[in-house]
């Protein structure tokens, strides 16, 4: 099973969209795939997915239930694990409570993708999750906030767990070419000072479908095919199914215990 996290420094940029559809996207390929609503305090991917949440990871947390009791298969070939919507109990979990529902995850043998998509920030519910993925896709919007912040991020994801692997994705640009010239400012920053050179995935374009999308509970890949939003996550996709994971060393899911009781 190959890990995507999916993360960024600010909020609002449009994270769960792109987890949504790009699990959907993979979905459609012919693979199999669970989406991690990793923001477990204020999660909503149940809401973009048109999918009935009984349960939440509280549920597992708590002995109550098990993680496959509260998996839920969506109608668009996405098994969702929910988050818990207004719950600062989830929200604040410890490197250890991570490390268990990341050791959970690693036991669904059944599975082509792991989708993890993080809360925003540089909490431990981000950093710990995140870190433990083989692809990181770092959004980032063309404004000053977000790539103060996704700077912020990525430094932040170095000092802890030394990555080298964070692929940019610029998100509600114009064009491809405001993504490229975004990742190439990024970088050069980064190489500046941080001695870290960011990949490049693609840009993910600004479409009014997406609005419309998430409306009426029906991922925009679906709902709008044409539209420049489902364009840029086929692409995407893509580009996730070519990439080669780590070594076995540095790959998903080797977070070590001891790292995690920092």
């Amino acid at each position: 099973m190959k890990v995507i996290g999916i993360t960024s420094g600010k909020g609002g940029v449009g994270k769960t969209t792109v987890a949504v559809n790009l699990a959907v996207e993979l979905a459609k390929s012919g693979k199999k795939v669970v989406l991690l609503d990793g923001d477990l305090g204020l999660s909503n991917a149940q809401i973009l997915l048109n999918a009935r949440v009984q349960y939440s990871y509280g549920h597992v947390l708590t002995g109550e239930k098990t993680l496959e009791d509260i998996m839920v298969e969506s109608e668009f070939g996405v098994t969702l694990v929910p988050g818990s919507s207004g719950s600062s109990v989830l929200s604040r979990l410890s490197r250890l409570q991570l490390l268990g529902l990341i050791h959970a995850l690693s036991s669904l043998n059944d599975y082509d993708f792991l989708v993890v998509d993080t809360a925003a920030g540089i909490s431990d519910n981000v950093t710990v999750l995140f870190g433990a993925c083989d692809l990181k896709l770092l959004l980032i919007q063309n404004e000053p906030s977000s790539i103060a912040d996704a700077y912020a991020t990525v430094k932040v994801l170095q000092q802890e767990f030394n990555l080298s692997d964070i692929l940019l994705t610029p998100v509600q640009v114009s064009s491809q070419q405001e993504a490229s010239n975004i990742h190439e400012r990024i970088n050069r920053v980064t190489e500046q000072f941080l001695d870290l050179s960011l990949r490049f995935s693609t840009g993910i374009r600004s479409d009014r479908a997406a609005l419309e999308s998430a409306r009426v509970g029906v991922p925009a890949v679906i709902n709008s095919p044409e539209g420049k939003l489902a364009q840029d996550i086929t692409r995407l996709a893509q580009i996730v199914i070519s990439q080669e994971p780590g070594e076995p060393a540095d790959s998903g899911l080797k977070i070590s215990i001891g790292n995690a009781s920092n």
